[in-house]
């Protein structure tokens, strides 16, 4: 179906609304301002989205309201219930509706990171903590180091294969800065359920062959020398 999607608008109602109700004076107009506010979102979750533009917009939308009206959760309802049946709906078709490949703004994300994760450890290669200057820069490192990743937390992958990249990001990290955790292994496992999720072979009820020969036992005596995380910053 081509055209512009109707629930765009209705997005755009629903946070004019929200925005009116915050700012309305109490009385009348605080009454009105609310009862048009929930009119707004009411009409949003039954509203059917027809393009997968228009499915992504409302599944970021309500995700910001969702956690934004948190606390006043029960006195939305029953919007606020429909709007969190949407939102797991549409989380679960997202990654059908994505494209292959294309641009996608998580790969600039985790180039970024990786990058500043780089500088703060080549910072911190030889520090002579007694040299004032060494340690700024490392602590200007590894604050940057931080605000990249904090960054990448906030970006959602648009294709099929920026959501494999997250997926592989994250198992390098886990696996480096927490050797001793099973998460690096789980997430090990997802990406692998990823990848041959978008190929036939998961499809035929057989998964990639080097799936299982991938996976390593997880180390419970601890090691002699414990991996320390560059994420630290120098003291």
């Amino acid at each position: 179906m081509t055209g512009a999607d109707t629930i765009l608008a209705a997005i755009a109602t629903h946070r004019a609304a929200y925005d009116a109700f915050q700012v309305a004076p109490d009385g009348e107009a605080s009454i009105l301002a609310e009862e048009a506010y929930r009119e707004a979102g009411d009409a949003l979750v039954t509203m059917a989205c027809t393009t997968s533009a228009g499915a992504m917009a409302l599944l970021e939308h309500l995700r910001w309201w969702l956690a934004d009206e948190a606390e006043f959760a029960q006195a939305h309802q029953p919007t606020y219930g429909a709007a969190q049946v949407r939102v797991a709906d549409l989380t679960v078709l997202a990654c059908a509706c994505w494209p292959a490949v294309g641009h996608d703004p998580i790969h600039r994300a985790i180039a970024t990171a990786e990058t500043a994760e780089a500088a703060h450890t080549a910072a911190l290669s030889g520090l002579d903590e007694t040299d004032d200057g060494q340690v700024r820069r490392a602590n200007a490192a590894a604050d940057a180091s931080s605000a990249a990743f904090q960054t990448l937390t906030t970006i959602l992958p648009t294709t099929r294969a920026g959501l494999f990249a997250l997926a592989e990001f994250y198992t390098r990290e886990s696996e480096e800065f927490e050797p001793m955790c099973a998460g690096g292994q789980y997430l090990q496992h997802l990406a692998a359920a990823l990848r041959g999720g978008d190929s036939t072979a998961l499809i035929s009820g057989r998964l990639p062959a080097n799936a299982a020969s991938d996976q390593q036992l997880v180390s419970l005596i601890p090691q002699a020398s414990a991996h320390v995380s560059s994420s630290a910053r120098a003291q």
